[in-house]
């Protein structure tokens, strides 16, 4: 459980980082899987629009890179971590963890499900150089530090100094310069590199103003989960493929009484789901 001191830490300051949520002995099987998963996306010609990588440089809308492309064009992460091409049973493992649920269901309640499953590297040749964001509309914070039905949180397998945030931004308007400088990379007052070993799990406030950065010397290799409360509205074309990939990879079967709760609440929301029109239906290989 989380101590009242860290759920307030949590609520003022917009993030919290907890230290050793994933035992020591496996965070090696993580980082091979990990690495697995990884060569599968950068191999693919097509990875953005079949795995949902996230690409540096994709400016053309070329659908198919060719190997020059590929050289101009970096990879940095994959949001498809369901997707039964890529899938490997530590990244479903890592949900079964209980004290990692527990301390969700501190924030979040107790009726949590799963949302996103991503994974975030450092590229090969370019510099992974996110601007200042959050995640959402900019004008929207939080007056009381509370999730908004939601919470996104990472897990390092390697050391790491890859995310800059600013305490505290999420309960207040953005000021006069984070607003100018939202969307840039320019050093921003008050902003701070958050340092995490491997193991280490970073919980994050949606409203918290923050960006990413890491190059080619370094070795980031980092999980980016998403849980919601199972009242969150939830598109009725993610939770079809979420559905699709469950089904084909007979997670129902493999997955403990931690994990299979936070997939059983994700799907009751099917007949109840709005249209997301944008997020696609069916997945290739």
């Amino acid at each position: 459980m989380l101590t009242e001191q860290e759920i307030k830490k949590y609520k003022e300051e917009g993030i919290l980082i907890l230290k050793g949520v994933v035992p020591r002995q496996k965070i090696q099987a993580y980082r091979e899987a990990y690495e697995r998963m990884r060569e599968k996306v950068l191999a693919h010609p097509d990875k953005k629009r079949v795995y949902g990588a996230r690409i540096i440089g994709d400016k053309t809308g070329i659908p198919t890179h060719t190997p020059e492309d590929d050289r101009k064009i970096e990879c940095w992460g994959a949001d498809f971590l369901l997707h039964p091409a890529l899938y490997e049973p530590e990244f479903t493992d890592y949900l079964q963890n209980k004290r990692l649920i527990s301390l969700l269901r501190d924030l979040l309640g107790p009726d949590i499900g799963i949302y996103g499953l991503k994974a975030i590297w450092s590229p090969v040749n370019a510099t992974y150089d996110l601007t200042w964001h959050r995640d959402g509309k900019k004008e929207v914070y939080s007056k009381d530090g509370i999730p908004p039905g939601w919470l996104q949180f990472m897990t390092a397998l390697y050391p790491e100094e890859s995310f800059r945030v600013v305490r505290g931004s999420h309960l207040r308007p953005l000021t006069e310069e984070e607003d100018r400088k939202c969307g840039t990379v320019e050093n921003v007052s008050n902003e701070e590199i958050c340092a995490l070993e491997p193991g280490d799990a970073l919980f994050m406030h949606q409203a918290v103003f923050h960006r990413g950065r890491a190059d080619a010397s370094t070795r980031r290799r980092a999980f980016q989960y998403i849980l919601a409360r199972a009242d969150f509205p939830v598109g009725r074309r993610r939770l079809e493929q979420f559905k699709g990939w469950y089904e084909e990879l007979k997670l129902e079967e493999k997955l403990d009484s931690t994990a299979k709760p936070l997939f059983d609440r994700f799907f009751s929301w099917e007949g109840r789901a709005f249209d997301d029109a944008e997020y696609g239906t069916k997945y290739e290989d």
